[in-house]
């Protein structure tokens, strides 16, 4: 018990993208494999992924466990929900949260992310560029039952500005622009790689 898990959200149909963002490729890999990998280089176990809108093929799972989220079109909460019930049971002391909106966010970022959660495990930790929050987040385990019960077709903005939450909100600085930068429209993608297509992960 204790330790690390991680919480990957692969659930979306990636409506502006015009395909399933979990299973395009970003250097040979698929965008939810890249986001495990990142889970993976944080020491992190288990790791679960959210499927939703398609499934996740074993291959790209690596060390991951697949679970479905039945009602992703409610959105991210929703997935993150899900997932947080599928590691209750390893009681971790931290859960580092990841998307597929950001597949190029640095290796270093999530190590460091971990580094600091092992110096405070009490905290809430977020990266930022230049004072800008942005993601994967760290979230530690005593506070996962209260993301359980927020409601599922919202986010956490409002519950972290809260005066009971917002004082445990941590920044870590980085030098990675990924953090902040949602890969989420074809524009988005040929900009990342210089490369017009959009190739989605075989099934």
């Amino acid at each position: 018990m204790g330790g690390l898990a991680a919480v990957v959200l692969a659930a979306g149909a990636g409506t502006r993208m015009g395909a399933p963002k979990a299973l395009l490729r970003l250097g040979g890999r698929s965008f939810v494999r890249r986001a495990i990998a990142l889970a993976e280089a944080a020491g992190a176990a288990p790791i679960v992924a959210v499927a939703g809108a398609v499934p996740l093929p074993p291959a790209e799972l690596g060390s991951a466990r697949a679970v479905v989220n039945t009602d992703w079109p409610k959105g991210q909460m929703s997935s993150l929900q899900v997932g947080l019930a599928a590691i209750a049971g390893a009681a971790p002391d931290g859960v580092l949260v990841l998307t597929v909106d950001r597949p190029h966010v640095a290796p270093a970022t999530v190590v460091a992310l971990a580094e600091a959660h092992r110096g405070d495990p009490s905290a809430i930790w977020q990266p930022a560029l230049a004072g800008r929050r942005g993601h994967p987040i760290l979230y530690p385990g005593d506070l996962i039952a209260a993301l359980r019960e927020l409601a599922s077709d919202e986010g956490p903005r409002a519950w972290l500005r809260s005066p009971a939450i917002a004082g445990r909100r941590h920044e870590l600085a980085v030098d990675d622009p990924a953090i902040v930068e949602n890969i989420d429209t074809p524009g988005d993608l040929r900009r990342l790689t210089g490369d017009p297509a959009i190739r989605p992960a075989a099934r």
